[in-house]
C-alpha cells in the first residue's frame, strides 16, 4: 500500500535555529531527491481527490512565516505546488505569530508573517495557493461552537475578500482536530482539511495526512519519514482525535 505524500513545513530559514525552521539547502535537497525518485508535484486538490496516488507530492507551510519566500526557487525549479496556511488576523500588517508556545523564540523577527500584499504576490505564481490556518491560531477543540465557527468562517472569508481567490483548504493549528472540529470545517465551506499527521488508512478529506519535518531531523531521517511504512508508524503513535 502506498499513498500520496504531503509535507508539512513552517519556516525555511538558514539563520533561525529552531525546530520549526528548515535550512534552505536541506529543503531543496529533500524535494530534489523525492522528484528524482519519481514523485511529481500535485496540488492540494489532486491530493484530496486522489489520496492513493503514490506519485503525488504536495508541500504545505503552516503559519505563513515570511521566510517561506525562501522556498520559492526550489518549488519553481521542481514544479511542486504548495499551500501556505495563513492566520488571517495577522495578515493586515504581517504581524508576528505571538503565542505562548513560541515564547522560547529569541529571534522574534523570524516570527513575522506574510501580509496581504505579500500573500497576493505569492499567489500570482500558479504553484502557490493560500489556505486558512484560522484567524488567530486557536486551539480549536477547546472553543465553543460559536467561537469555532468564527475562526473557520472568518478566516475563509478574509482570504477570499483580500486575495480574490477561493479559500478551499484548512490546516488545523497545532494539528488539533476531532469529529466536532471536522464537522465544523465542512460546514464552513472548506473542500478539505489537512491534519498532522492525519490518517493514511482510510480516506477522510477532512483529515488529510501530512508528514512534519523539523530542523532536528537528519537528512536520513527526513528521507525515511517520507516512506509510507514510517508515516503509518507516526500516525499510530499520534493521540487519537
Amino acid at each position: 500500500m502506498v499513498r500520496s505524500l504531503t509535507l508539512m513545513y513552517h519556516a525555511v530559514s538558514d539563520v533561525w535555529d529552531d525546530s520549526l525552521a528548515i535550512p534552505i539547502g536541506e529543503f531543496d535537497q529533500l524535494l530534489t531527491r523525492l522528484v528524482r525518485g519519481r514523485r511529481r508535484g500535485g496540488t492540494a486538490a489532486e491530493v484530496a481527490a486522489r489520496p492513493g496516488d503514490p506519485r503525488l507530492l504536495h508541500v504545505t507551510f503552516d503559519d505563513a512565516f515570511a521566510s517561506v519566500q525562501n522556498a520559492l526557487p526550489t518549488l519553481r525549479r521542481l514544479r511542486i505546488p504548495a499551500t501556505i496556511f495563513a492566520c488571517t488576523d495577522l495578515a493586515a500588517d504581517g504581524a508576528p505569530l505571538v503565542i505562548s508556545e513560541l515564547d522560547r523564540v529569541h529571534q522574534r523577527d523570524e516570527l513575522r508573517t506574510l501580509d496581504w500584499a505579500e500573500l497576493r504576490a505569492m499567489t500570482e505564481d500558479e504553484l502557490i495557493e493560500v489556505g486558512s490556518h484560522t484567524k488567530t491560531h486557536a486551539h480549536l477543540p477547546k472553543l465553543s461552537d460559536a467561537e469555532l465557527k468564527t475562526e473557520l468562517v472568518g478566516s475563509k472569508e478574509a482570504i477570499e475578500d483580500h486575495l480574490g481567490r477561493p479559500a478551499r483548504y484548512l490546516a488545523y493549528p497545532f494539528g488539533e482536530e476531532g469529529e466536532r472540529v471536522r464537522r465544523a470545517a465542512k460546514a464552513a465551506g472548506y473542500s478539505a482539511a489537512f491534519a498532522a499527521p492525519g490518517t493514511s488508512l482510510r480516506a477522510d478529506p477532512f483529515r488529510l495526512p501530512r508528514t512534519g519535518l523539523w530542523r532536528s531531523d537528519t537528512t536520513h531521517r527526513q528521507l525515511r519519514k517520507t516512506r509510507f511504512a514510517a508515516r503509518l508508524l507516526m500516525e499510530r503513535r499520534a493521540p487519537a482525535q
